[in-house]
């Protein structure tokens, strides 16, 4: 059987795989939930993107784990020691999913409170929002502290954590990290311009453009959503 990746356009956890099974040409078609809902439904029943069903009709669903499937199933050694680093480098390996478990969890979490104006048509409070922005302050230290010793998160090359990193600080910079925010924060603002102009993630970044000034957005409701 093809294997088949999951993904949603509304969706920050989708976007690396998607980026990955394009860059590397990999025999993995990708559907869009909203056009198969019922299939996606039916093999990922915790509406979990992104969620990869294998050739051999294995399925894996987190972020994490799709990406760590995808990039061995290159077959490209030099790829897989760059993007995941070697086994016998515990130390970098640890540090490349700490930053990827940190990024699409806590980090993500967090960042959509300053961004949305409801989830799931609940507005988000103005205290929740001000705790938000109050956490994203020390959050964005820990960036920075690791871009002032290397051009990337991890060393001087680009690894899964920069890319995973990267998709999750999109939705900032399309939402409430403005021109003013950049200024202050040169060097995660240059590391993203870097990451998100890659060979790897030019497929959903080459078209785009940082926000002048501060928005929020709605989130989008999903077919699975109750109807008022």
């Amino acid at each position: 059987m093809t294997a088949i990746l999951y993904t949603h356009n509304e969706f920050i956890r989708g976007i690396v795989a998607e980026c990955l099974v394009n860059y590397f040409k990999l025999d993995i078609k990708i559907i869009e939930i909203t056009q198969d809902v019922d299939a996606f439904l039916k093999n990922f029943p915790l509406k979990a993107i992104p969620g990869l069903i294998t050739s051999d009709g294995s399925k894996y669903h987190e972020q994490i784990a799709v990406n760590n499937y995808i990039i061995h199933l290159t077959g490209n050694k030099e790829e897989i020691a760059k993007l995941l680093s070697t086994c016998d480098n515990y130390q970098e390996q640890s540090a490349i999913l700490q930053i990827c478990s940190f990024v699409t969890s806590d980090f993500l979490n967090t960042l959509v409170l300053c961004g949305l104006k409801d989830v799931k048509g609940v507005p988000i409070s103005t205290e929740t929002e001000k705790n938000a922005g109050e956490t994203l302050e020390i959050m964005y230290k820990l960036f920075e502290e690791k871009l002032v010793k290397h051009k990337f998160l991890v060393n001087d090359s680009i690894t899964v954590a920069d890319l995973v990193a990267a998709a999750s600080f999109s939705f900032g910079f399309l939402t409430f990290l403005d021109a003013e925010w950049r200024k202050k924060h040169p060097l995660i603002s240059q590391w993203f311009h870097n990451v998100a102009g890659s060979k790897y993630m030019e497929y959903r970044f080459k078209d785009f453009k940082f926000i002048d000034k501060a928005i929020k957005v709605s989130s989008t409701p999903l077919p699975w959503y109750p109807k008022n």
